[in-house]
Order: structure tokens, then sequence, then C-alpha cells
């Protein structure tokens, strides 16, 4: 994705837990919005004095993309396995 640093993460997720962890995420997701790139960015319930933590599913379900919406030029990227 062009104009977006890309930070590699340790963080493993079980492709077996994959199920569990989208079900965990939904459940305190409070909007999705699907940005001109096409990548659907999921918005978790919180309050707005704190920034939100924006996470995304790549197509493909091979990684996830997390950022904060005070910084949207880093990414950091689990990777599914």
């Amino acid at each position: 994705m062009a104009g977006i640093e890309r930070e590699p993460a340790e963080v493993r997720i079980p492709k077996d837990a994959l199920d569990a962890f989208a079900a965990a995420l939904s459940v305190r997701t409070a909007a999705v919005r699907t940005w001109a790139d096409g990548i659907e960015w999921m918005y978790a319930m919180g309050t707005w004095e704190q920034p939100p933590l924006e996470v995304a599913l790549m197509p493909g379900g091979e990684e996830v993309w997390l950022r904060m919406s005070t910084d949207r030029s880093s990414v950091a990227v689990w990777t599914i396995q």
C-alpha cells in the first residue's frame, strides 16, 4: 500500500484461532469504513477521549493490519499462520 510504512510485529495468530479472533473483534466493532483503496477498517467501541485503534483483516486472510487513528502513516502488521 503506497504511502504507509509497514512495521513488522512478532505477534502470530494461528489459523485455528482466526474464527475466535474475528468473533471477538466483531463484538467490539462499532463501525466499519471502506477506504478508497478498498480496505475495510474496523473501529472498536470506546470513548472519544482516547484515540481509536483501527483494525483491518487483509484480503486472503494472511495478515491483520493495525493503526492508530491519530497516525495513519504507520501500520503494525500481524501475520496469520
